[in-house]
């Protein structure tokens, strides 16, 4: 027999496909990307394909961000440290709208002191906002002073990272959500933060170290996260698309 599907739901079913076609974006060119802060801070080698990019320096904080803002996306890759020699942070930045705006992530190997600020090992989530001192190490290092907000922290022995382990990333970044996973080492998909009731803003997303040399960062990929409120999910359209088509061979058998 041949039965002919109504216009209804083969448009349906192309709904389905580019909807899917939009939510896999593909790799990150980091050949658009830009250091922040002061240029002496960092080092950051990009790959000749875009793919991955290396940061070389030991030194005070370093941002290396995006040029496209990013709302209700989630962010996936590889990253590792290259080398056993020193212990300190490395992590992302988000929603990021310049050096007093921004939501940190960092990741410390063991715990160590400077001076009267202590860097714990494991997991913190700032917010960092308009007065914060983001070009030398004390105010990050401690996470605390004028325009730090710590959101959660997850701090333990056996949290720091490994040297020369990669580490697969994933972060959702949502207009009132953060949720970050880690997948590598010690860790097997592990749920490090879940905040869910934020007011957030669009905005980069980039990578972040301090103090810490010999950090790659490879194959990233966005991919939009669907409003619920606003647009039916893929498979609830695939539901409605395969209902029409059950329909349609129904009365052409008949």
């Amino acid at each position: 027999m041949n039965y002919k599907l109504p216009k209804l739901a083969i448009g349906l079913l192309f709904s389905v496909q580019c909807l899917t076609n939009v939510a896999n974006a593909g790799l990150i060119d980091l050949n658009t990307w830009s250091q922040k802060g002061a240029s002496n801070n960092g080092n950051w080698v990009v790959a000749a394909d875009g793919t991955s990019v290396l940061q070389t320096t030991n030194g005070n904080p370093t941002f290396f961000v995006s040029d496209e803002s990013f709302i209700n996306n989630e962010f996936t890759g590889t990253f590792g440290v290259e080398t056993a020699s020193d212990d300190d942070y490395i992590g992302f930045v988000f929603g990021f709208n310049g050096l007093d705006d921004f939501y940190l992530f960092d990741w410390k190997q063991t715990n160590q002191n400077l001076g009267s600020f202590s860097g714990f090992e494991g997991f913190t989530l700032s917010k960092i906002s308009a007065g914060a001192d983001v070009s030398s190490l004390n105010p990050l290092w401690g996470h605390s002073g004028t325009g730090i907000d710590v959101l959660d922290t997850k701090y333990d022995t056996n949290l720091g990272w490994e040297d020369n382990v990669e580490y697969e990333f994933t972060l959702g970044y949502t207009n009132s959500s953060i949720n970050i996973s880690i997948n590598g080492g010690n860790f097997n998909n592990e749920n490090i933060f879940n905040i869910t009731g934020l007011s957030n803003s669009a905005g980069s997303f980039g990578f972040y170290n301090a103090s810490q040399q010999s950090v790659r960062y490879t194959g990233f990929e966005e991919d939009v996260l669907p409003d619920p409120q606003s647009v039916p999910e893929p498979s609830t359209l695939a539901i409605l698309a395969l209902g029409m088509l059950g329909l349609s061979l129904r009365r052409a058998k008949k």
